[in-house]
């Protein structure tokens, strides 16, 4: 059957590159070749082109959550081609058919056909004669991705090595570019982006939603500039945030907001506060009924006020928070014969606005120890 054909060209590519990278590096360094700045270049490339996949084919192309400058596009488009992992249109196919047919077996890496082929598997027994672009048709339209596509071997091969040999040769390293900052960093970036589709479907936390196999997991978000928030992705794949707390290490974010403040960037789409919380409490909630299946009495006169207690506060933030950029835009029209009248009215509403603040913490603090407590 023509789903287990091997892919040999992947294949050849997943062992060789690893074998050449991992084996000459140990070679290599035991015989102290390597010099500092090779490190500091196979580092510095390893993120360049890690994030130009996350911040260019993954939130820019694949889910379209941003608008960037011609420039930026160009350069994240180039970068990650150097990581060897499809052209853009590849690339953006397959993951729009992850998101839409999840956990099935029309989803590329299917997680329930195992954690090896949702890891690296399915490029192995990958048939390119069946992809349809039909999913990506205004990525098709941009002559600069078709022009990717059509030389991804010869640029990926530029990007990929010829850069990076380069860059070395400047200090007489050729072999070190080519071996630390070619093979090892393109293997390492591989398996970075793999886990993503493995590990984050097996192992987290679904504070989202429980429809899907996706899971928020901290710890790959460490090695995949932010990708780690899944369960998070799944659920709201359009925002351009993955990580949405402020400790939450999610560098492509960062990168995408830096942009936008230059004005390479515009059109960040978020996903409300409200919305969100909506979705969380909900699945909370889920569990909650779960767990106090013979308390009902409980759930009802406890846990659901509660909720909607919260909901209420969150909708008035909102509303305050919506009039208090609008009052600010009114500034001008004021300034001259009603600012003492504005400036209280600013006043009154930051006051209003920090004590629902307040009533929200306290709210959310004994939901936490709700949930905290059915959870021992």
């Amino acid at each position: 059957m023509a789903d287990q054909k091997i892919n040999w060209k992947n294949t050849l590519f997943l062992i060789i590159t690893p074998l050449i990278g991992i084996g000459g590096t140990l070679i290599l360094a035991s015989l102290g070749l390597i010099p500092w700045q090779t490190w500091a270049l196979s580092g510095i490339y390893l993120a360049a082109t890690g994030i130009a996949i996350t911040a260019g084919y993954h939130r820019l192309m694949a889910h379209p959550s941003y608008v960037a400058a011609k420039a930026v596009k160009v350069v994240l488009t180039l970068l990650a081609t150097g990581s060897y992992e499809g052209s853009a249109l590849e690339w953006c196919t397959d993951h729009r058919n992850h998101h839409r047919y999840a956990d099935t077996d029309r989803d590329p890496y299917n997680i329930n056909k195992g954690f090896w082929f949702a890891h690296i598997g399915w490029l192995i027994r990958l048939d390119t004669s069946t992809r349809d672009y039909s999913n990506v048709p205004d990525l098709t339209a941009d002559p600069f991705l078709r022009f990717q596509h059509r030389y991804f071997g010869i640029l990926a091969a530029v990007m990929g090595f010829v850069v990076p040999m380069a860059i070395a040769g400047l200090w007489g390293d050729f072999l070190g570019g080519l071996i630390v900052a070619g093979a090892l960093r393109i293997t390492i970036n591989h398996h970075f982006t793999f886990f993503i589709n493995s590990l984050c479907h097996c192992v987290g936390k679904q504070v989202y939603t429980d429809k899907q196999t996706a899971r928020d997991n901290w710890i790959t978000a460490l090695v995949t500039y932010g990708e780690g928030f899944h369960n998070f992705h799944h659920q709201f794949p359009i925002d351009f945030r993955n990580g949405i707390r402020y400790f939450h290490f999610d560098p492509t974010k960062w990168l995408i907001y830096g942009l936008s403040l230059v004005g390479l960037a515009n059109n960040l789409k978020r996903v409300s506060d409200h919305k969100i919380l909506q979705y969380r409490l909900r699945l909370d909630e889920k569990r909650l009924l779960a767990c106090y299946d013979k308390k009902p009495s409980y759930v009802e006169q406890t846990v659901v006020p509660l909720k909607q207690k919260i909901l209420s506060v969150m909708q008035r933030i909102e509303e305050l928070e919506k009039g208090l950029v609008t009052l600010k835009a009114s500034k001008m029209e004021h300034f001259y014969d009603k600012l003492s009248v504005y400036q209280t009215t600013l006043k009154e509403h930051g006051f209003n606005l920090r004590n629902a603040q307040a009533e929200l913490d306290a709210f959310l603090y004994k939901w936490k120890t709700i949930t905290a407590q059915a959870a021992q």
